[in-house]
């Protein structure tokens, strides 16, 4: 009789275990039971999904069928596109070409070419930066925007030229351009 309260708490603690365990039991007797009593609600549910789904296969099955039209454009864009054998000239020249034509000079320009993994193109990276007052620059901006040439800009980084003596007139800007483009693979 020793261990009497030690037996008496292990029962009550195994009793409290067997009366959460019938518990939770019957919780999740009472869902399955709510699913079966409402089966229209159940089908409800599952009509939406399979709606949904099937307004997927047809959204990917309509992109499938457009892939074709795709390509073929993106082979006619590459086709136009000038051969990268005078790459470097052709970019430059243009560029200087569009700044004197906007009144604003271009400094020094650094390419960096690339090869596009998979396509018989280079990309060409183009650094460089132009002087000038602002609406001279958003002239230059929309010239390159409408040149035959893809040119993209990738960022641009405006700041005030300095009004030192000597130096270029007040409200002059220099933008530091970062600009990309693609040539055919000669």
């Amino acid at each position: 009789m020793q261990n009497f309260p030690l037996q008496k708490r292990l029962i009550i603690a195994g009793l409290a275990v067997l009366l959460l365990a019938d518990a939770v039991l019957g919780y999740y007797t009472y869902r399955m039971l709510d699913v079966r009593q409402n089966p229209e609600g159940a089908l409800a549910v599952q009509s939406r999904q399979v709606s949904l789904v099937k307004a997927d296969i047809k959204r990917a099955s309509d992109i499938q069928k457009k892939i074709p039209a795709y390509l073929k454009g993106l082979d006619q864009f590459e086709g136009a596109l000038s051969p990268a054998g005078n790459a470097y000239s052709s970019v430059s020249g243009e560029l200087v070409e569009m700044a004197q034509k906007n009144h604003i000079s271009i400094d020094d320009q650094k390419f960096a070419p690339k090869e596009v993994a998979g396509r018989n193109l280079t990309e060409l990276d183009i650094d460089t930066s132009v002087n000038g007052d602002y609406p001279a620059i958003v002239r230059f901006l929309n010239a390159l925007q409408r040149s035959k040439s893809v040119y993209i800009v990738d960022s641009l980084q405006v700041e005030p030229l300095s009004t030192l003596p000597g130096q270029a007139p007040t409200g002059t800007l220099r933008v530091s351009l970062h600009l990309r483009t693609y040539f055919r693979k000669v």
